[in-house]
C-alpha cells in the first residue's frame, strides 16, 4: 500500500474517532471550525503514512495517534488531560509493548524511569508540571523507546514545550501553558522519523 493511499485511509477512519473523541471528553461544548477539523484529520492520516516504512514503529505509534491528538486538543482548549484519554492510551501503549518482546520490556522499563522523573517535578513543583502530563509521560515514553528515539525524543518535546511556554505566555498571559499538544506533535514528529 501506498504512503498516499494510506494517508487518506486513515484520515478518513481516524480523523472522525479522534474529533468525535475530543467532543465526547469535553467540559464545554466544542463546535470544531475548519482549521481544527483539517489539522486533526491531517495529523491522524499523516502519521500512519510516514510509519508505513517501519511496521514496528507504525504498531508502536498507532495507540498515540488514535488518542494522542484528542488528548493535545482537550488540552489546548481546556488545559486539561483528561483520564478517559490518558488511561485507554496508557493501556493501549502497554498492550503494544507487550507484543514487542524484548524491546517492549525495554521500553517499559525506560518509560518507567521517565515516569518517575516526571511525578519528582510534578510533586517538587506543580507550576512546572501538571498531573495531566505526568498521566500522558509514560505512554509517550513507551513509544519513543520503542522506536529507539527516547533522547531525540525527549530533546524535542523540551523544545517544543519551551516554545509553547514563550508563546502562550507572551500572546496570552496565561499561567497555565497547555503541554498536551508539544508532548504528543514531539513523540509524534520524532517517531515516525521527521
Amino acid at each position: 500500500m501506498t504512503a498516499e493511499l494510506t494517508a487518506v485511509l486513515a484520515a478518513v477512519t481516524l480523523g472522525p474517532f479522534t474529533l468525535l473523541a475530543v467532543r465526547r471528553t469535553m467540559h464545554s461544548l466544542w463546535l470544531p471550525g475548519r482549521a481544527e477539523t483539517a489539522a486533526i484529520v491531517a495529523l491522524a492520516g499523516i502519521t500512519p503514512a510516514l510509519a508505513t516504512h517501519d511496521t514496528r514503529a507504525l504498531m508502536t505509534l498507532l495507540p498515540l495517534t488514535l488518542l494522542g491528538p484528542a488528548a493535545a486538543l482537550v488540552d489546548a482548549r481546556e488545559a486539561r488531560l483528561p483520564d478517559s484519554l490518558t488511561a485507554p492510551l496508557l493501556g493501549a501503549s502497554l498492550l503494544m509493548a507487550a507484543f514487542s518482546g524484548p524491546a517492549g520490556t525495554r521500553a517499559v522499563a525506560l518509560a518507567t524511569v521517565v515516569s518517575g522523573l516526571a511525578v519528582v517535578l510534578a510533586v517538587l513543583s506543580t507550576d512546572l508540571l501538571g498531573w495531566g502530563d505526568v498521566k500522558l509521560i509514560p505512554s509517550l515514553a513507551i513509544a519513543l523507546a520503542q522506536v529507539d528515539a527516547l533522547l531525540s525524543g525527549l530533546f524535542r518535546i523540551v523544545t517544543l514545550v519551551a516554545l509553547t511556554a514563550a508563546l502562550v505566555g507572551f500572546r496570552y498571559r496565561r499561567a497555565v501553558v497547555p503541554y498536551g499538544p508539544a508532548l504528543v506533535i514531539g513523540t509524534l514528529s520524532v517517531g515516525v522519523g521527521l
